[in-house]
């Protein structure tokens, strides 16, 4: 049985034998009490919320670039910095071509370092590019 239950079964004993204004306040207390219990539930879901985000931020490699990878993430998926920072949600990166990629949330751009080549029979590996700038 529920506190706002527990509640209201005295609230209704109270009905029939006390004064109105006993009852009026035992509703009050129930109606704070149903209150608490939202609170309770909201905390909560931020606590697992903040509980999440902390375990991600452990895993997060950030480069030079406004990108991040994961620890342990064997096919070095890149994440959008910004997204991270403002929103905190991984949101993947598209390659746009062989140096460049897009937020497809934040347009947030850039250049990255490493290049993801694979073939049908080999695993994923990386190879450095250099860019030269005048």
């Amino acid at each position: 049985m529920s506190l706002y239950d527990s509640l209201k079964e005295v609230a209704q004993t109270l009905k029939d034998t006390q004064p109105r204004e006993l009852y009026e306040q035992l509703i009050d207390l129930g109606a704070q009490a149903l209150e608490l219990q939202h609170e309770v539930h909201r905390l909560t879901v931020e606590n697992a919320e903040l509980r999440k985000n902390e375990q991600i931020e452990k895993q997060i490699i950030r480069h030079k670039e406004p990108y991040l990878t994961l620890k342990y993430d064997s096919e070095r998926i890149m994440y959008c910095a910004r997204c991270w920072d403002y929103e905190k949600k991984l949101v993947q990166v598209k390659c746009v071509d062989a140096i460049t990629y897009r937020c497809l949330q934040c347009n947030n751009t850039g250049i990255y370092e490493e290049v993801r080549t694979s073939t049908a029979t080999q695993p994923a590996h990386t190879k450095r590019v250099f860019i030269f700038v005048k």
